[in-house]
């Protein structure tokens, strides 16, 4: 490399390469112009040349560069000079203002040279001169006889105006000419060993690329690219910005041809500016494009847009009005001719519609200025059904220009004959007449707003129906009178009748009665079912007019009063599905007695027995209180007694129901004294039986020895239940689970129980399961659901229990869904709400804690254990073991003060097996790899749906963050929000107000971190998920929520696993604080507490 070469940091081919074609040739005007200026050199060595400047850009703008030239193996002879320019300007960088600034930066060198070679300032501006024209001319390449070259070859493809370009490898002839050469395959110019891509020139790779850039494949900077353009494709199109900056450079080749005629290459044209005109072709008009003197031209859809001249061979730039949009343009040009008879009215349209479009034929015009036009109304009713009717409004200016209120222009052209007039539109004469029509009752429909209606909401059907009488009677003929243009355009006014009165008349049947209601109408009897049926798929009570329009045949209405009429609509509205159009009377179960009593003042021919049972489910809230037998030893609550009743009154009638108590009210206690009363009265002849979840099985064997001694049971569970089967008869109360239904199915169907119970009956709430399809077929005389939760997810899980209790009472699962799930759960429909709750009542007995929080204490601790089982209780084991050998020789080798660290270790492994197996480190876990499942997780699961579903607001306590973050987990796929408190937390006070404010019902919470000082009165519930030794400081986290301006009891639970460490921190909590105490505390014991000793750790450690 030469001193010159080396001292040579900026080169035009070198800012060109770097830059582009496109940035450079826009740049060096910019350079030109002078509008590079205060440059500052920051760096220069043999490494790095950089330097600073600012450059005005277009519309006076001032953006800042940053230049760096760096010499790329620099102490290399094939050393050369990569330029990295940064700009302010929206580009960023290697814009047209780095190239602006890099040409300043290079005559600033230039000059400084000069002066310290002492060479003529003159030679030194005409080599300057010299390289810059050879860079920036537009004449094509040297020509080189029987040299290989790039011919570039253009095709329109439609009248649009799309085009692309095909690539030819000629070879000049000794005239300079190319021959024709042949086709090559977009893909081979980015091979760098072909022929044709050794035959490219600097200027026909940037053409390339531009290519690329608008739609081709491939570029040289990404040859991974360069394959996905289709090899049979010989054409590649051009579009936007870079197929006309491609389309420019190709002419600058001298190398771009025509393929309508390919024999004289295209050159650049001058801009011109683009007309629209029609031209008659075998009596069809074409809309066509034109410039200067009508001539004709081939449109480029490129952007700027450019056009082909076909009789001078020229390609320019296209100056487009600025009423055409080029995609607007280009769909204009390629719209279908207009037929010779089509001529006149395409004309019209045009000129209305699109003035700054030429017309097929000259229109005349003329003008309507300062006339008051005259307000019309264009009467269009349908038959049968009113409410779909409207009245166009309109107003008719001259004698029949129509101009629509809802159009924005002050100005409007419209037709008279084969006249345009353009119409100057008198506003205020307009709102006077808007004003008119609204006092009159009236407003634009939504979905139409061209049609006025006297409507007043989407369900005011019969609102609507009665102001549509009232318009066609009155309003219409008022405002004809006032000079209103009114006509009828389709559809007749109906004819109106009278009810005179309405009665009911049932006929029963053994478990059903038939219910029909009759209209008198001029002393004919007319049936009201299939005039209603139409209001009862919408009808909402409270919302009905007071006078209401029935439809008959023959487009006659009946007048009905409201009050009439609403009793029948609100006692039949959940079964409009059962009506045909045509039916007259509708046959319902006896579980619909209580229909009648809401029918109110509407006489009742018949059906004595069924109004009797109506009236005594009705007398639901005066239940007859049940004594309870000496035999059952407890004391219930007051509600727990009102719940004996409401199952006593349940089976006195032949029912069945849920009770559907809060958590922790004492279904179970309430069950079992309902039982003794059966047994008492000698109504339990046969066993009754008790499906319930595996982890409750033992609850209800306690409960039941406790308060029920003289009940013989039976827990079908375990290998050896089989026995039993052939002697059930001998026992009064059988339990067992609902995953043992489908294996002992065979047996249980075969007995028949006198009670059927289902605990936590929301497991039978998919009906396709076997054990929910077992328990529909088991035989018993009553049935009864249990659960705290007779809804987890969605309303069908109500239904699939009440299907099992009174099949039918609420339809098939279908129409369930259509008449209750869907519109209440889709679109949160009240009304349908409380027709189910008022549907429901009878039969589904629940008590919150808020109803019955007058009997509970003030703050309610419960306890919830759960036992552990297979791999979990076999992992407990086998760490139990180990820690308590571990620490028997710690305390053997260092003392007890001494081993206090291995102690708490120990303890803290077998509370984190009880809590989750995955908090001990790996290697501990056991389970294969495998996860061991964890009982007190999945008790928690089934407790929290619950709760959140009852309303609670939750605060759930643990003092193991990473417990938290596995709570987390399993409350991804519930859907349940809540938010987390932490040592980690960085927001506290906006985690801490997500809660108090109510966006999340629940709220995980590290002990250490939000055991104090918080003030979480907004929560109703407390969950210790796992026990802490020193009992006061769950009574301060407790209290964050039990506390002063607390309005709602509070209910503590506490989780435990059962024969665990667990059991023994609560029966040992206050002498487990003091060892906690003193584990923390290196031994210093805190005021009269019992010292730890070793049958301390013994009993904590033991089996």
């Amino acid at each position: 490399m030469t001193s010159k070469q080396q001292k040579q940091w900026i080169t035009l081919s070198g800012i060109r390469k770097d830059c582009g074609y496109r940035n450079y040739e826009r740049g060096r005007r910019y350079f030109e112009e002078g509008r590079t200026g205060q440059i500052k050199i920051i760096r220069r060595d043999h490494k790095e040349f950089s330097c600073r400047a600012v450059t005005r850009g277009s519309g006076g703008r001032v953006y800042e560069q940053f230049l760096r030239f760096v010499r790329v193996r620099p102490d290399r002879e094939d050393a050369f000079v990569v330029l990295h320019g940064e700009c302010s300007c929206p580009v960023g960088d290697n814009c047209k203002h780095v190239v602006s600034a890099a040409l300043a930066m290079r005559e600033q060198e230039q000059a400084l040279a000069a002066s310290a070679s002492g060479k003529p300032l003159f030679l030194q501006w005409l080599e300057n001169v010299a390289e810059s024209s050879s860079l920036a001319s537009d004449e094509p390449d040297e020509v080189i006889p029987n040299q290989n070259c790039l011919l570039y070859q253009l095709t329109l493809h439609a009248a649009d105006g799309s085009a692309s370009v095909g690539f030819r490898l000629a070879i000049y002839r000794k005239d300079g000419t190319p021959t024709k050469g042949r086709e090559v395959r977009f893909a081979t110019l980015f091979q760098p060993y072909g022929s044709t891509y050794q035959a490219m020139t600097e200027l026909d790779k940037e053409i390339v690329q531009q290519v690329s850039a608008g739609g081709g494949s491939g570029t040289f900077s990404n040859p991974a690219a360069r394959y996905r353009h289709d090899p049979d494709d010989r054409n590649s199109a051009l579009k936007g910005r870079p197929g006309a900056l491609a389309l420019e450079m190709m002419l600058d080749s001298g190398r771009l041809y025509w393929s309508e005629a390919p024999e004289r290459p295209l050159t650049r044209g001058p801009s011109r500016q683009l007309h629209l005109a029609w031209e008659v072709v075998d009596d069809q008009y074409h809309l066509m494009p034109r410039t200067d003197g009508d001539r004709r031209i081939h449109l480029i859809q490129v952007q700027p847009c450019q056009y082909l001249d076909p009789m001078d061979f020229q390609v320019g730039t296209l100056e487009i009005p600025s009423t055409l949009a080029p995609d607007w343009l280009a769909r204009l040009l390629a719209s279908p001719p207009v037929a010779a008879s089509e001529v006149e009215q395409v004309s019209l349209g045009l000129a209305r519609q699109f003035p700054y479009l030429p017309t097929p034929t000259p229109v005349s015009r003329r003008e309507i200025r300062d006339q008051a036009p005259t307000p019309a109304l264009a009467v269009i009713l349908y038959d049968p059904d009113l409410l779909q009717s409207g009245l166009l409004f309109h107003f008719i200016y001259g004698d029949d220009v129509v101009v629509m209120p809802q159009d924005p222009h002050d100005v409007v052209m419209g037709e008279a004959g084969s006249d345009l007039v353009e119409v100057h539109r008198h506003r205020d004469a307009e709102r006077r007449a808007q004003d008119l029509i609204r006092a009159e009752g009236l407003e634009p429909w939504p979905q139409r707003p061209e049609l006025w209606r006297p409507i007043m909401g989407e369900r005011d059907r019969q609102a609507a129906l009665g102001q549509w009488f009232e318009v066609l009677d009155t309003v219409l003929p008022r405002l004809q009178a006032q000079g209103w243009h009114i006509r009828h355009v389709q559809g007749d006014a109906p004819r109106l009748l009278h009810a005179d009165r309405l009665q009911a008349e049932v006929e029963e049947g053994q478990g059903w009665f038939d219910l029909r209601f009759d209209l008198e109408v001029d002393g004919r009897r007319i049936p009201l079912l299939p005039l209603v049926v139409h209001l009862l798929a919408d009808y909402v009570p409270g919302t009905l007019p007071e006078i209401l329009w029935l439809p008959m045949d023959g487009g006659q209405y009946v007048k009905v009063a409201r009050e009439q009429i609403e009793p029948v609509l609100q006692t039949l509205v959940d079964l409009h599905e059962e009506l045909g159009p045509d039916q007259d009377e509708l046959r319902l179960s006896r579980l619909d007695a209580p229909r009648l009593l809401e029918l109110g003042p509407i006489p009742v021919q018949g059906g004595e027995g069924m109004e009797r049972l109506a009236r005594q489910l009705a007398q639901f809230d005066g239940l007859r209180t049940v004594p309870l037998p000496p035999d059952f030893v407890g004391k219930l609550r007051p509600y727990q007694q009102h719940g004996v009743d409401w199952m006593q009154f349940l089976r006195e009638h032949q029912l069945a129901g849920v009770l559907a108590d809060d958590m922790g009210l004492g279904k179970t206690v309430q069950t079992l004294a309902h039982l003794m009363v059966e047994k008492a009265a000698g109504r339990l002849d046969r066993p009754s039986l008790i499906v319930a979840p595996t982890s409750l099985l033992g609850n209800w064997r306690r409960e039941a020895a406790q308060f029920c001694p003289a009940l013989k049971t039976l827990v079908l569970q375990g290998a050896d239940r089989k026995s039993h089967f052939d002697s059930l008869d001998d026992y009064d109360l059988i339990f067992t689970t609902y995953p043992l239904l489908p294996r002992d199915s065979k047996n249980l169907l075969e007995q028949r129980f006198t009670y059927l119970i289902l605990d936590e009956a929301q497991q039978i709430k998919n009906p396709r399961a076997q054990a929910a399809q077992v328990v529909r077929h088991l035989q018993a005389d009553h049935r009864l659901c249990l659960t705290g939760t007779p809804m987890e997810n969605h309303l069908g899980e109500l239904w699939a229990q009440f299907d099992f209790l009174l099949p039918g009472f609420l339809g098939n699962r279908e129409q369930f869904t259509r008449n209750y799930r869907t519109p209440i759960e889709k679109y949160r429909d009240g009304e349908k709400l409380q027709r189910l709750t008022r549907r429901v009542a009878p039969f589904m007995l629940r008590r919150t804690k808020d109803v019955v929080a007058r009997e509970l204490p003030e703050k309610s601790e419960l306890l919830r254990s759960t036992p552990i089982d297979g791999k979990q209780a076999a992992l407990y084991e086998s760490i139990r073991l180990a820690m308590e050998k571990k620490v028997r020789d710690a305390i053997a080798q260092k003392g007890l003060a001494r081993s206090q660290i291995t102690i708490l270790d120990a303890l803290l492994k077998l509370r984190q097996v009880c809590c989750d197996p995955r908090l001990l480190p790996e290697a501990l876990r056991g389970g294969g790899g495998k996860p061991v499942p964890s009982a007190k997780l999945e008790m928690l699961m089934e407790m929290l749906p619950e709760l959140i579903s009852e309303g609670r607001r939750v605060l759930l306590f643990s003092q193991f963050t990473t417990m938290l973050g596995l709570i987390e987990q399993e409350l991804a796929p519930t859907g349940i929000s809540y938010t987390k408190l932490t040592g980690q937390t960085r927001k506290r006070e906006e985690v801490i107000s997500r809660f108090c404010e109510g966006h999340v019902p629940l709220m995980l919470i590290s002990l250490k971190a939000g055991g104090v000082g918080l003030n979480l009165t907004q929560a109703d519930t407390v969950i210790h998920y796992d026990p802490w030794w020193n009992p006061a400081v769950e009574a301060q986290a407790t209290d964050r929520a039990h506390r002063i301006g607390q309005d709602k009891p509070v209910f503590v639970y506490k989780l435990v696993t059962e024969n665990t460490v667990e059991e023994k921190i609560l029966a040992l909590q206050a002498r487990k604080q003091q060892l906690a105490d003193q584990v923390y505390r290196g031994g210093e014991r805190a005021p009269d507490s019992p010292p730890i000793d070793a049958r301390m750790i013994e009993d904590l450690l033991g089996a």
